[in-house]
């Protein structure tokens, strides 16, 4: 330290004559701080020392990363040597990265009527990308011994408009002797305490509530940065960290690492969670950006249920996979470096899992699903058992190839039942953060019986089968290329143009065509219950659309084939047709005469329905002056059914389908 006096003349001046004497240094430095080209007034009446500098930098100025620890620009400092000494620094900035500080104020009172030096801070701060100032305040008792013995700070709290943190801070400094090198080390010990902290952000991405808990710190310096070693415990509250939820507390972290500006390097954690298990991790998070630059956790033998609701299931809350029960063990691992993915291993074993609204279940789940951004990696499912709805499923393996954001597999086969569903060509890929994929299928024949008894319908004969070209899937919309086949009734049911749009969103809109053709009218009325009716049924419902799988549009017509077969109806189906007709709709049944036949004639049946809406127009297979024929009639005996009620709502078409499907109604006919 070099000092100069302003004026070499005060000192030939008598003492007595002499009030204030002007100072001034190029720097004045110790082991704590470093004041640049103070400039000191030193006031003999009043007892005080006015003091005003370039900067006033905290910590050792020589050491390499000096230009990173806190420093006050142009400080102010006034020291006041009466009665009660006090010492005052004030500045309009503090630079303390990465951190804006206004207003910075530290005050020193060394007798304060406690008897123990009291040291207080205050400042006005936010980070950089934030928009919200807070207050910061702290008061710190200072020890006897401020180098060796511990400093008890109390009332510290940071507020702002969304932050609330009460804490408390014990600081004790951990000075090493000089080592071989002659060179002395500083470090030191700490613990925060938290009390009922909450906090959030102006996007609502990180937010906490109730914070209860307990760090403590030691860190000491080496080559140019700090060696540290830490102990969180999360004692209670809840903490959101998007997409993660942690409640409950009853959670311990331990952590060490090593600190250089601006990077902490966590070299090896280890965090307890309750009801999960144990993780570790290894990451560098970059303290300007605070973005982590790479970042590794695994956890090995956890439970499967806790690892999904904590890890797996808030990165995909709204898809087909956001709502499970799970149970089992897993191993769990990934990796990142900045924002991106760099490597991920889930392995589970022999776990259960089941949708919450039962849409889909399995039993005795294993999985080994790694991926790897730079190489291909084969990922492996398979279950015991398992259901789709309340169709049971068989065992079943599947193999496939992921190569960074595709994944494609030759083939599964996919018992059901009796049967199986064989899809070829799987092909799908994760691109602009959307899903792609696309998937042939084959359906092996399964008994409609054993079908139709595991949804709880009608009890059905015959066999399913069919096949599917090809079914893509873009842009959250699902589109079948070609016609779709299956084998019913002794005939075949199609459909194309199947084009579904937003399929697993909340208003998902389907589009499709089909067509029925050589249908067993025999097979399908002993099936319901209907009645009798022989011959050969045929339809097609076209530009049918579905919004929230509710229909709201189509033209739909079903009526009797043409050819050389027996066209017999029973007295119970005409009833039935009837029924369906609803109000308006008469048979031409009479008491006297046609009430003594179980059978009649035909010459063709048929209904039609133009939906518009929830607005059904009806039509048969003839108008009528004021009406239209739904059952024509032919031969001796025969009958004929006409509907009078042309524009009906669809829910009462439904439930007219109901009662006759149930047989609660029968039709008295006059």
């Amino acid at each position: 330290m070099r000092i100069w006096p302003l004026m070499l003349l005060v000192w030939s001046l008598p003492l007595s004559a002499m009030t204030e004497i002007s100072l001034s240094a190029d720097n004045i430095s110790s082991d704590l701080f470093q004041l640049d080209k103070p400039h000191a007034v030193v006031n003999l009446n009043v007892k005080h020392v006015q003091v005003h500098a370039d900067r006033l930098q905290f910590g050792d100025a020589s050491s390499p990363a000096s230009e990173h620890t806190p420093s006050i620009d142009k400080p102010n400092i006034r020291l006041d040597l009466g009665a009660r000494p006090t010492l005052l620094v004030t500045s309009d900035r503090l630079q303390l990265q990465p951190y804006q500080v206004r207003q910075p104020r530290v005050f020193l009172d060394l007798r304060p009527q406690t008897g123990q030096p009291v040291l207080a801070f205050y400042a006005e701060v936010k980070a950089l990308q934030d928009e919200v100032w807070g207050t910061f305040h702290l008061n710190c008792q200072v020890p006897g011994q401020p180098t060796v013995q511990t400093w008890r700070c109390e009332d510290g709290l940071y507020q702002d408009a969304r932050s609330h943190v009460p804490f408390n801070v014990l600081v004790t400094p951990t000075w090493k002797d000089q080592d071989k090198q002659g060179l002395a080390t500083r470090g030191v010990d700490l613990e925060l305490s938290v009390q009922e902290a909450k906090f959030s952000d102006a996007a609502g991405l990180h937010a906490g509530e109730k914070l209860t808990g307990k760090v403590n710190i030691s860190a000491h310096e080496q080559a140019g940065g700090w060696r540290w070693q830490g102990v969180f415990q999360w004692q209670q509250g809840e903490l959101f960290w998007q997409p993660f939820y942690f409640a409950d507390g009853n959670k311990r972290f331990e952590i060490h690492g090593f600190y250089r500006q601006p990077y902490v390097d966590i070299e090896q954690s280890k965090l307890e969670l309750q009801g999960v298990g144990t993780l570790q991790s290894q990451s560098r998070l970059n303290l300007v950006s605070k973005e982590f630059e790479f970042l590794k956790v695994s956890a090995h033998d956890v439970d499967f249920n806790g690892v999904y609701q904590a890890f797996i299931q808030p990165l995909i809350p709204n898809s087909a996979f956001g709502h499970l029960k799970v149970s089992g063990k897993a191993d769990w691992s990934f990796e990142a470096r900045g924002l991106q993915p760099l490597k991920f291993h889930l392995s589970i074993t022999d776990a259960s899992v089941e949708e919450q609204a039962g849409k889909f279940g399995f039993a005795h789940f294993n999985a080994d699903i790694p991926w790897d951004y730079d190489h291909p990696r084969q990922i492996t499912v398979g279950y015991r058992s398992g259901h789709v709805l309340k169709v049971p499923l068989g065992e079943t393996r599947w193999q496939a190839e992921v190569n960074r954001y595709s994944i494609t597999s030759p083939g599964m086969r996919l018992p059901i039942l009796d049967g199986a569903l064989d899809f070829q060509d799987i092909s799908a890929a994760w691109i602009n953060q959307s899903m792609v994929w696309h998937v042939k299928m084959a359906m092996q024949p399964i008994s409609m019986s054993s079908f139709s008894q595991a949804l709880d319908w009608p009890v059905m004969r015959g066999q399913m089968s069919g096949s599917v070209p090809l079914v893509t899937y873009a842009n959250h919309e699902l589109r079948m290329a070609g016609d779709m086949q299956f084998q019913l009734f002794n005939g075949m049911i199609g459909m194309s143009d199947l084009d579904i749009d937003d399929p697993l969103g909340a208003v998902p809109k389907l589009h499709a065509n089909f067509t029925m053709r050589d249908i067993d009218l025999g097979e399908i009325t002993r099936t319901f219950n209907f009645g009798s009716i022989s011959g050969k049924l045929e339809g097609d419902i076209k530009d049918l659309r579905l919004q929230s799988w509710k229909p709201v549009y189509m033209d739909a017509f079903v009526r009797t084939a043409d050819g050389p077969f027996e066209k017999k109806i029973s007295q119970r189906a005409v009833e039935n047709i009837t029924a369906l007709g609803g109000e308006g709709t008469a048979a031409a049944l009479q008491r006297t005469f046609l009430r003594f036949f179980k059978e009649f004639g035909y010459e063709k049946i048929g209904l039609s329905c133009q939906l518009r809406g929830d607005i059904c127009k009806m039509g048969g297979v003839d108008q009528i002056p004021g009406g239209f024929v739904i059952v024509k009639g032919k031969g001796a005996p025969s009958v004929n059914v006409n509907g009078y009620t042309q524009y009906v709502s669809w829910k009462d078409v439904l439930a007219r389908m109901q009662r006759v499907t149930d047989s609660n109604s029968k039709v008295i006919i006059d």
